[in-house]
């Protein structure tokens, strides 16, 4: 089964060749997305205490977070800003499914998953939605799904406001931009949920979309995934 889906990628190809979302190069049959060379050198975060690193320590007193992790480091004029730009700008919704399979596949062996009942993509707001036509934070919780059959709670969390772009703020200046940004739902009987994004900066917006969920679900427990830390 397999070698007939390589053969009919093959074919496939020949009419609609696929290249790589950083070098541009021409993908083979077994690749997706990113070429084997751009995948190695990714700068991969590579946490191995899900409870106690730089992510997580960004969230305590705050929030009640239980487990954090980003997968890549996010850097300007590299690898990973070029992936980002084509997820979120250049309309590669498929690059967010195709990466939250990667990171739930490295993360799932080591046991990342155990205990989460429910995902929760951080919302756009609908202006932001039609314009893109795709939530990239949702993206990679449906490839995080495919590979743990986690449910995704997408109606959990809405976006009240079109709220400016975080991009040269303080971190003040950030928490203001985002004061009550969100609305929640009740969302019994999930306890423990794991908040999905593209990029973590200060944390900002992850705090104010988990405060939200509080408001609504007092004693619910979290955990933080993203694909790339600023």
């Amino acid at each position: 089964m397999t070698s007939l889906r390589h053969r009919l990628r093959d074919f496939i190809d020949i009419f609609s060749p696929r290249y790589c979302a950083v070098c541009g190069c021409r993908l083979n049959t077994t690749e997706q997305i990113l070429c084997a060379g751009c995948r190695m050198r990714l700068p991969y975060m590579r946490i191995d205490d899900f409870y106690d690193n730089p992510i997580s320590r960004l969230f305590w007193a705050k929030i009640p977070v239980e487990k954090a992790a980003s997968f890549i480091h996010y850097k300007h004029d590299s690898d990973s800003h070029l992936l980002l730009m084509q997820l979120k700008y250049n309309h590669r919704p498929d690059i967010g499914r195709s990466m939250g399979e990667v990171m739930a596949q490295d993360l799932q062996r080591r046991g990342f998953f155990q205990d989460i009942d429910a995902i929760v993509p951080i919302p756009l707001h609908w202006k932001r939605f039609w314009k893109r036509g795709y939530n990239q934070s949702m993206q990679l919780a449906m490839g995080i799904n495919k590979v743990t059959r986690i449910p995704i709670l997408g109606k959990a969390v809405r976006r009240v406001r079109n709220n400016e772009s975080q991009t040269s703020k303080s971190f003040q200046e950030r928490m203001e931009n985002v004061d009550d940004l969100f609305e929640a739902k009740p969302i019994t009987p999930y306890r423990h949920i794991l908040i999905v994004d593209d990029v973590l900066t200060t944390s900002a917006t992850m705090l104010a979309c988990a405060k939200a969920l509080l408001d609504k679900n007092p004693g619910i427990s979290m955990s933080i995934l993203t694909l790339a830390k600023a």
